[in-house]
């Protein structure tokens, strides 16, 4: 699956029975073979510092659910800092034993309202999560983020 010495991606939006497992796009490449990803943009945490995590849902009839950032079972996670040319990504798997750390810390936990249920999300700093050792960082150009949001 090389051609010309360089990797091959082929990417395709998620089913709809992945997406509702939390899975955005399907990846496969030459050698890593196949990967889920998903993605999530955080529009306050340039300006917070901190990401928030999902951890619980509330349907309005009471129901209540695992949130997405403990359910996911994509195998990476990239998360964007809007308005910033950092995304950050980490393996779910890796990451979701350290939010019950945070629980139990006691970081501060925010209700989100939405249409048909609210979310709780758990707040933590960016430099917490990185300096767990499973949170990466890449930096994209402005040329692409422009290209992304304005195409």
């Amino acid at each position: 699956m090389r051609e010309n010495g360089k990797n091959i991606y082929i990417v395709r939006p998620a089913k709809k029975w992945e997406q509702q497992q939390g899975a955005d796009f399907f990846v496969v490449n030459n050698e890593l073979g196949t990967k889920y990803f998903e993605v999530k943009t955080d529009t306050q945490a340039k300006d917070t510092g901190n990401v928030a995590l999902e951890i619980q849902i509330v349907d309005n009839d009471g129901f209540k659910s695992v949130g997405c950032a403990m359910k996911t079972f994509p195998d990476f996670l990239f998360y964007w800092i809007y308005g910033t040319p950092e995304i950050l990504y980490w393996q779910p798997k890796r990451l979701n034993p350290w939010i019950v750390d945070w629980i139990a810390d006691g970081h501060k936990i925010v209700k989100t309202e939405n249409k048909n249920f609210f979310s709780r999300s758990l707040l933590v700093p960016i430099q917490e999560l990185k300096a767990t050792g499973d949170v990466k960082n890449i930096k994209v150009s402005q040329e692409l983020i422009d290209e992304v949001l304005f195409s």
